[in-house]
């Protein structure tokens, strides 16, 4: 009787561990709460960064703003303003916060740009506009609000602060987005996207769900070259990194 318990419950324990290793992860199963590749130093860093970059966006605004009023930036020539609002981010934002931060933004074809939007309060005339002053927009977060995904195929971990509000002072309404980080090989945080910074941003999770989709989207014969094909480019962007953990 003792031995046939025993044999039950050890057939019990096969299925449950066989029935447990052939079911299938749900999409978005990679993302998971940061509890161990990402640490709170990660973090502090990382909002860090944010609220260093809030600063100099206001900054930015403040100082553009009065160079308009004061006649210093030509507003009847839209390509000479933004030419001239370009060169300020440049020099209030972009260019400081790096020397702070080495290498947190990766430009795309060097080029890294800040977001904002031209006003002006009369009509615009044949295209081109006489403009007031320039917004920039602000973010909004919770420092809690930390997920952290997982890519098994292409072997990085990104840090996504979620729940952000990108919102502009004269608007009510903002856009809700992320801001994601990725780590580097001597433990470095990297932007991998940010919504106001115009620069090489990626998403794990898309490149994931694309990766999947060749199965279902292309004949057989082509899978194999498509996958290859895909990763090549995500190599590609991935080599403007330093290495990634």
């Amino acid at each position: 009787m003792k031995k046939r318990f025993m044999l039950g419950i050890f057939s019990l324990f096969l299925i449950l561990l066989v029935t447990g290793c052939n079911q299938e992860e749900e999409p978005g199963n990679n993302i998971k709460k940061t509890e161990s590749f990402f640490n709170e130093k990660d973090k502090e860093k990382a909002i860090g960064m944010i609220e260093d970059l809030n600063e100099k966006l206001i900054l930015f605004e403040n100082e553009t703003n009065e160079a308009i009023s004061k006649g210093e930036i030509d507003v009847g020539n839209n390509e000479v303003f933004r030419q001239k609002v370009d060169n300020m981010s440049e020099n209030i934002v972009i260019q400081p916060f790096l020397k702070k931060f080495p290498k947190s933004l990766i430009s795309e074809r060097g080029v890294l740009k800040v977001t904002y939007t031209s006003k002006s309060t009369d009509d615009c005339t044949f295209g081109n506009c006489s403009y007031d002053s320039i917004v920039v927009p602000t973010l909004e977060f919770n420092e809690e609000e930390w997920e952290m995904y997982s890519s098994e195929e292409f072997e990085i971990t990104e840090l996504i602060l979620s729940n952000v509000v990108m919102s502009y002072l004269n608007k009510p309404d903002g856009e809700s987005t992320n801001i994601r980080f990725v780590k580097g090989a001597s433990d470095e945080i990297f932007f991998s996207f940010n919504p106001i910074i115009k620069s090489l941003n990626f998403n794990l999770k898309e490149w994931d769900e694309e990766f999947q989709s060749i199965k279902s989207n292309v004949p057989e014969s082509e899978i194999e070259a498509e996958e290859e094909d895909f990763k090549q480019e995500v190599e590609e962007v991935l080599a403007k990194y330093p290495p990634l953990q």
